[in-house]
């Protein structure tokens, strides 16, 4: 090929011959094929080229689109710029080859052009893919060619005319968005949300997703609208919803929406869906297509709706008064919750191995099962049962524990069961119940729900029994033995009148004590003194929880503080037999509803009771933590244990258990039962534990766990200067008026005594003080009328502090000294640092 004319521009380059008129205006390709020396091809020299190449060649320069022509049997190229574009890096060598020699790699793709062409025939071509080495190296193109003959002068085809357009930006394209089409698609398959588009006004399915399927139960819906497809969602308004999202072009938004379908065997199914109506526009602007989207969340709401109604379960069943009717009312709520045809709660006969039924809760005409039945008529689970083991079963008649006895569950038109247990002590007491009429796979979410219930409706129901037989037994009382109480309380009155100088001359001896020779003697007294207290209190409080006379306080309460007050409480004991307590958390301390006061006392009865059965030197461990929705405090010890037969009777009034093997005297079998009591008053539960004698015990104190409340502004700090205040003291026992008085004074005191009311009265006026302490049962004049009288002279004395100093402690008597104008009242022998903290917190400035 000969080179090329030098650049324009150059000093020494002669001038460019001008163009051949044909050859004007075709581009820079013109001046190369004019430039060329076309006598080694089969056209021979430029200026020998007949009319028709000419012709040819001049309509070809000046088309915009990419064409070469192919002269002659070898297919000379001759082409215009465009297609130079398109050659890449093979422009300008192409210009004048032969075609098969230009593009050798796709040779026989041109010899067959070239025949066809010069046959006379056209051929068309539309993204043609060929591999063609434009750049050096093999690289993949789409085409669309279009082919036909070029004539001769004599109307004879001489040559191939082709029209080259690359298209392959545009396929490569396409198939991007094929690819993300497929893409889209397998994710609009295989996503776990459901899906669906609707096309029109009657919102046709033009494509429905598995997960869509699985929501409608797998209904032939393609095609169809969705009033034709799912009579079920228009009649529950949804095609009225997406009728305002085609009309308004506003998308629609729901959360936990609900949705009964059809299942795949016809029967109704509850759905809980969070969806999306998502309007999709045409060019103009008008809505087309709504795309449906969204989630099943059944699961979720279900766990929402069981905790609420777990939450209610614990003050509904405390509303309600006979046992049964505990019973009915967790079962129908038990029902309801899991759409079951019948539920039931009943007491079980361990080894007569029955269950009473009350009252059941069903639906849909079935037949109550109440009364008396056998369980082994139903099948052979009751073994699984007295293991403390969930009894869920699909399908009765396909399960081996209960399909021999189909019969019986015919009769009953039940087709699966949930059987949950309730033991203590190792017995089958209670069982809960779900039926359905139809075979059913029971969820853990499920079984967990019921256990949860029975749980919670054991504590209800004895608490109800409990509650029934203490009124029973009050309204039996009331009727004929309204002495005991009176009896009772004078009795505790005359053992806390002397107990009170004890305590106080215990208190004088530590203050002059001031050596420590009489530590040990002190502490034998107090601790003596202490036991003296507990036991009457406890007697008073078993014979109020007998007569259903206990009120218990309602306050949030952390077991944080329960469990240091009565460890505190127990330390004396505890030390002196040299025991290991310790004291454990499971994280934040849980917070329960109750009394304060009485559940101390619970826990101060299990922790003396743990120290008194273990010999010296043992361990005892308090450990708190939670469990499910309950707050658990369990009291372990390495004590003598008990023996398996003595454990049904261990919490029963006055037990005496055999334990001649222990270094302890025992009590007067007071302690655990008053325990027991408390728990299931606070709607919990007391069981024990032991492997056997010398294997230690082991007491689970379970309770309603609540959320701790908003905290509080920090107490003040108490007040522990001394007393400065001018004290009245007004007792007829001697003993305890000095002993009571000497102790105020140690505190700083100013104090005066009188040993009668009248005295009383007549030196209030002198000494003005800042506050008065009265006895109660004084002769001639008892310390209420005192205490009316004083409070008639307020113009003369101002209001001092009326406490009141006694042996009586029951509520009605708090009552009474109430009404007879008393600030406080304090029952005797009266802890100094109480009594302190009393007149501390009421204190005001001494009169002159």
């Amino acid at each position: 090929m000969p080179a090329f004319p030098a650049a324009s521009g150059s000093a020494d380059a002669p001038a460019a011959p001008p163009l051949p008129p044909f050859l004007a205006g075709g581009g820079d390709i013109a001046r190369r094929i004019a430039d060329f020396d076309w006598r080694r091809t089969a056209l021979g020299p430029l200026t020998g080229w007949p009319d028709h190449v000419r012709h040819a060649t001049a309509l070809m320069l000046r088309a915009r689109v990419p064409i070469v022509m192919l002269w002659g049997e070898p297919g000379v190229m001759i082409y215009n710029d465009a297609y130079g574009v398109f050659a890449g890096a093979r422009h300008p060598q192409l210009l004048g080859t032969n075609v098969r020699e230009g593009w050798p790699e796709v040779a026989d793709f041109n010899d067959n052009v070239m025949r066809v062409g010069l046959a006379g025939g056209t051929l068309h071509y539309e993204d043609q893919v060929l591999v063609l080495h434009r750049h050096g190296r093999a690289e993949q193109v789409w085409l669309n060619l279009d082919y036909s003959p070029l004539l001769d002068d004599a109307g004879r085809p001489a040559g191939v005319m082709a029209i080259v357009v690359e298209t392959t930006a545009k396929v490569t394209a396409e198939r991007r968005v094929r690819g993300e089409r497929e893409r889209l698609s397998k994710l609009f398959e295989q996503a776990p949300s459901f899906m669906a588009v609707l096309a029109g006004p009657e919102h046709r399915f033009e494509s429905v997703n598995p997960a869509y399927q699985r929501l409608i139960g797998h209904r032939d819906v393609l095609g169809r609208g969705i009033a034709e497809a799912l009579p079920d969602a228009a009649a529950q308004g949804y095609v009225k919803l997406l009728d305002a999202v085609r009309a308004t072009g506003r998308a629609y938004t729901a959360q936990s929406a609900l949705f009964v379908s059809a299942g795949e065997d016809g029967t109704p199914q509850e759905h809980f869906l969070d969806f999306v109506y998502q309007p999709i526009r045409d060019d103009d602007g008008t809505v087309s297509h709504i795309f449906v989207e969204g989630v099943d969340v059944t699961a979720r709401v279900r766990g929402e709706q069981r905790r609420a109604a777990l939450a209610g379960l614990s003050e509904r069943l405390r509303e309600v008064g006979a046992p049964a009717d505990v019973g009915f009312a967790a079962a129908q709520m038990l029902g309801m919750m899991l759409s079951a045809t019948r539920a039931g709660y009943c007491t079980v006969d361990h080894e007569a191995e029955t269950v009473r039924i009350e009252r059941d809760w069903m639906r849909g005409g079935l037949d109550s099962l109440a009364g008396t039945r056998r369980l082994r008529d139903y099948g052979s689970f009751v073994e699984a049962l007295k293991r403390d083991e969930v009894v869920a079963i699909a399908d009765v008649a396909d399960d081996p524990l209960t399909r021999d006895h189909g019969a019986a569950f015919d009769a009953m038109r039940v087709r699966s069961i949930v059987n949950v247990p309730v033991l203590e002590q190792g017995r089958l007491v209670a069982l809960l119940f779900v039926h359905d009429e139809s075979p059913r796979a029971w969820s853990n979410e499920d079984v967990a729900l019921i256990r949860e219930v029975a749980h919670r409706t054991r504590v209800a129901v004895e608490r109800a029994r409990n509650q029934a037989i203490a009124q029973d037994r009050e309204e039996r009382l009331l009727r004929s033995d309204r002495r005991k109480d009176e009896f009772l309380a004078t009795l505790a009155h005359e053992l806390r009148n002397p107990l009170a100088p004890i305590r106080n001359a215990v208190h004088l001896l530590g203050a002059a004590d001031r050596e420590g020779r009489f530590v040990q003697i002190r502490d034998l007294l107090e601790r003596q003194v202490n036991h003296m207290v507990r036991l009457v209190d406890d007697l008073l409080e078993v014979s109020r929880i007998s007569r259903g006379l206990i009120t218990l306080r309602h306050e949030p309460v952390s077991l944080s503080n329960i469990a240091d007050a009565a460890v505190e409480s127990s330390h004396p004991l505890v030390d002196r037999e040299h025991h290991k307590l310790t004291l454990r958390f499971d994280g934040p301390a849980p917070w329960v509803q109750g009394d304060p006061v009485r559940l101390t006392q619970l826990l101060v009865n299990l922790l003396n009771n743990a120290a008194r059965y273990t010999d010296p030197g043992g361990h005892i461990d308090v450990h708190v933590t939670r469990e499910d929705a309950d707050a658990v405090i369990t009291v372990t010890d390495t004590g003598i244990g008990i023996a398996p037969e003595q454990l049904p009777q261990l919490f029963e009034l006055f037990s005496q258990l055999d334990r001649s093997h222990s270094r302890s005297q025992g009590g007067l079998g007071i302690g655990l039962s008053l325990a027991q009591t408390l728990a299931r008053l606070h709607g919990g539960q007391l069981t024990a534990f032991s492997e056997g004698l010398g294997q230690g015990s082991r007491f689970q104190l379970r309770l309603p766990e609540i959320p701790a409340p908003v905290a509080s502004a920090p107490a003040e700090a108490r007040d522990d200067g001394p007393l400065a205040a001018r004290l009245l003291l007004v007792d007829d026992n001697r003993d305890a008026a000095d002993t009571t008085a000497e102790l105020l004074r140690l505190m700083g005191a100013e104090v005066e005594v009188a040993y009668d009311g009248p005295t009383a009265l007549d030196s209030v006026r002198a000494l003005r003080p800042d506050a008065i302490l009265l006895d109660i049962g004084m002769p001639d004049m008892d310390g209420h009328e005192v205490a009316r009288r004083l409070r008639e002279m307020s113009g003369e004395i101002g209001q001092p502090r009326l406490i009141a100093l006694t042996g009586w402690g029951q509520e009605q008597d708090r009552e009474r000294t109430r009404a007879a104008g008393f600030d406080d009242h304090m029952v005797k022998p009266v802890d100094v640092d109480a009594l302190k903290a009393t007149l501390m917190a009421g204190r005001r400035p001494a009169m002159d």
